[in-house]
């Protein structure tokens, strides 16, 4: 009996080409939910997880990649890190504050 079932995964013998009819437009869901076309995340690099910034600019609707934003003191605590190496808390409060 020969094997009718198909490997999932990606074909590496071909190359990928875009399929034709595909288009890069959505249709709204009745829970207000947009899907992205597959072209559209490859060519901005998202991937699931990642979160998206809506905007409303001259009555177009832009979407933008919402990069991490670093806290402010992330770069102060990090550039003390090796300062604070050994710190000692409570060796700190019983030298401050003797009993």
């Amino acid at each position: 009996m020969i094997n009718k079932v198909k490997a999932k995964g990606v074909n590496m013998t071909r190359p990928k080409t875009a399929r034709k009819g595909r288009t890069s437009t959505s249709t709204l869901s009745s829970k207000n939910q947009l899907t992205v076309p597959v072209d559209i995340l490859r060519e901005c690099g998202l991937e699931p997880g990642d979160t998206v910034k809506f905007e409303v600019k001259d009555g177009q609707i832009l979407i933008k990649t919402q990069q991490e934003i670093e806290h402010p003191f992330a770069a102060l605590i990090s550039a003390t890190r090796e300062y604070y190496k050994d710190f000692d808390l409570e060796k700190e409060r019983s030298q401050m504050w003797p009993e």
